[in-house]
């Protein structure tokens, strides 16, 4: 009995040993010349336009109407870096932008950085041509399609320096003469990547 637990006892040290003997020295330096390049998404924009909500009611078939541009404007809360660590540590940020439209007829959608107060950051308005429909029940034209510009929009380091007091983001769906016959609906979807780089 003595001599199988010493077998045991022995199998399991040389175990231990040959583990040992294969564990390269670590080089603690080493994790000074580590970059963190991790990538975060966030959701953007999102709204819906359906043109049925907006047909001003009393009007006849086939009628022409506009909407007022105030009624498709909307002003949100979004801190778009939020601290000064982020802002020196982002590579950069992506704005990607999906519209799946069903109405047969040409949008714009644009949308611009605010300060705390309401204030435009720079004037600066990025804008998103909405490709026209092919009427409700076919399948949904989508912009901004591959090859496209402003898909994605890209935000650089130095655009986001720009921008770092951005604490709120105003968009609007720029409209132009309808039709009451006009029916479907207009679909904004969107997400924004960060893309840090830190040394450690």
């Amino acid at each position: 009995m003595k001599t199988k637990k010493t077998y045991a006892l022995l199998l399991f040290f040389s175990a231990i040993l040959s583990t040992v003997s294969c564990v390269e020295e670590l080089d603690f330096e080493q994790l000074e010349d580590v970059v963190l390049t991790p990538v975060f998404e966030a959701d953007f924009i999102y709204s819906e336009f359906d043109i049925e909500e907006y047909i001003p009611d009393g009007l006849p078939p086939d009628t022409e109407f506009t909407i007022p541009p105030e009624v498709v404007r909307d002003t949100a809360n979004y801190d778009l870096v939020g601290t000064d660590f982020a802002v020196d540590n982002l590579d950069r940020v992506e704005l990607t932008i999906e519209v799946r439209n069903t109405i047969e007829r040409e949008f714009t959608l644009q949308f611009q950085f605010l300060t705390q107060n309401g204030q435009p950051i720079n004037d600066q308005f990025y804008s998103i041509l909405v490709r026209p429909g092919l009427g409700p029940g076919t399948e949904p034209v989508v912009s901004p399609q591959p090859g496209d510009p402003n898909n994605p929009i890209e935000l650089s380091q130095q655009d986001l320096n720009q921008l770092s007091s951005a604490q709120k983001i105003a968009t609007e769906i720029i409209v132009p003469t309808l039709n009451t016959d006009l029916r479907g609906v207009l679909h904004i979807r969107s997400k924004a990547s960060y893309y840090v780089n830190y040394e450690l």
